[in-house]
């Protein structure tokens, strides 16, 4: 998930101010009103859903049920889980006959072992989304209208040795783009002088990149750049990374979870805990049918994360599986900040390195390029050596060789041609084989040092 708006998706103030208003409330609300307004969503994307979209139609028919039986989030659990497989099978069906009426918009993602999986998100859930981050970075100090600063590689592709463009703005949002393509400390000036002239009061960007920026401005100790706060997501947030992010910047990290598909989303509240927002979507916790995930230390447990559409009519998805994955405190924790969203452990996020270029660039999100890259069922990509990869990966397709061509061009537009690339076709079965919640795709061999 990512704060990632058009203008059109700012078209409707009264609509963000009002459920803004209603979600500032809903945060102080104890269960049982919290569990009622769920009800009251769900009730309506229930019923929509039956009326709408057919491959829920076909469900509800199949079990010989209709939406009134579903008085209670228990009763929730008649429907059957729905995964990305499903989803990518049945695009059309799960799509609803009236979504033009919510103004949707096509999405994607794929995750790094699997193909292209497309979406729709619509009107009401970009202001969910809207509305959700407003609240969110609202607890870190935030107020509409403050500048901030995002750590991005994907805006900058395909990069090139002679393109070296360090930030974009954006007036509407406030947002200033920074290319993390370029994190290294010959220019460690350049991002200074970023910081120097916009004054960003907030901080975003992948656990990696945040990382790798504090990394080079620990040389500077009188860098003398500062954040109110930072905001990290998408990535495994590791104590260290958090420990020399918040020393260097002089602030506080506040991590979050979320997906594009919007049913769930948990974020850090300012005592450090995760809550799950639970006006947002309806979050289940559901033992893992991967083997060996079923527990982590004493008094938790590892549990994937499925969730319900409160507000996505264009394509409502009941019951998703998101691949994702939490550590769930046995019994669950309440927190002392004294909101009433429930509290989980930990996320488990993606697990990936830092790659570093001979001319002593890191870069992270290269995994984005095996997202990018349809028909991949595993990928995972090595650096032995400062001027070479190894891309193991397996396709779900015979046409190795066209997948193998568009897969190194992806590649390429993240770290430019100074790496040798080596592309090695494996078993996925034994490759996917392990009790990793997420296994790791990006790994690095070689010391993550940035000067070149």
């Amino acid at each position: 998930m990512g704060l990632d708006f058009k203008i059109r998706d700012f078209a409707y103030p009264f609509a963000m101010f009002t459920l803004k208003r209603r979600f500032d409330a809903d945060q102080w609300m104890n269960e049982d009103a919290l569990v009622e307004y769920q009800l009251r969503r769900l009730t309506l994307i229930i019923e929509h859903a039956y009326r709408n979209v057919p491959y829920y139609k076909r469900v509800f028919d199949a079990k010989g049920i209709l939406p009134g039986d579903i008085k209670s989030l228990e009763d929730l659990k008649i429907l059957p889980f729905i995964g990305k497989e499903e989803l990518r099978s049945n695009f059309r069906e799960l799509t609803a006959k009236n979504a033009q009426k919510f103004r949707p918009r096509l999405l994607s993602t794929s995750g790094t072992s699997g193909g292209a999986v497309q979406f729709l998100v619509d009107r009401p859930s970009n202001i969910l989304e809207f509305v959700y981050y407003w609240r969110s970075w609202g607890w870190a100090g935030y107020r509409l209208g403050d500048t901030f600063a995002e750590l991005s590689a994907q805006f900058f592709t395909p990069f090139t040795a002679q393109q070296k463009k360090f930030f974009h703005c954006e007036a509407l949002t406030r947002r200033v783009m920074v290319n993390s393509l370029l994190i290294s400390f010959e220019n460690v000036g350049e991002y200074k002088e970023i910081f120097r002239w916009s004054r960003p009061k907030f901080l975003k960007g992948l656990p990696s990149n945040l990382y790798a920026l504090a990394c080079i401005f620990e040389k500077k100790p009188d860098h003398g750049v500062r954040f109110m706060a930072v905001f990290s997501q998408g990535e495994n947030l590791l104590r260290h990374q958090r420990e020399k992010i918040e020393k260097v910047f002089s602030t506080k990290v506040f991590d979050s979870y979320g997906h594009m598909e919007r049913t769930v989303a948990i974020s850090q509240c300012p005592l450090g805990n995760y809550h799950v927002h639970e006006d947002y979507g309806i979050a289940e916790f559901v033992r893992p049918e991967r083997a060996g995930l079923e527990s982590a230390t004493a008094g938790s447990s590892i549990r994937e994360v499925a969730g319900t559409s409160l507000y996505n009519f264009a394509m409502p998805l009941l019951r998703y599986r998101t691949g994702d994955y939490v550590c769930m405190d046995t019994p669950p924790q309440r927190c002392p900040c004294n909101r009433g969203f429930p509290v989980i452990r930990s996320i488990i996020g993606r697990d990936a390195d830092v790659i570093v270029t001979p001319d002593g660039r890191a870069i992270t999100a290269l995994y984005v390029a095996l997202d990018r890259t349809p028909h991949i069922r595993f990928g995972q990509i090595i650096q032995e050596r400062r001027d070479q990869l190894l891309v193991k990966v397996a396709y779900n397709v015979d046409d190795a060789r066209s997948c193998d061509s568009l897969l190194l061009k992806n590649i390429k537009d993240f770290t430019g041609d100074s790496l040798g690339i080596e592309i090695l076709h494996v078993d996925p079965d034994m490759m996917e084989k392990g009790d990793a919640a997420k296994q790791k795709v990006i790994v690095s061999k070689c010391s993550n040092d940035f000067s070149g």
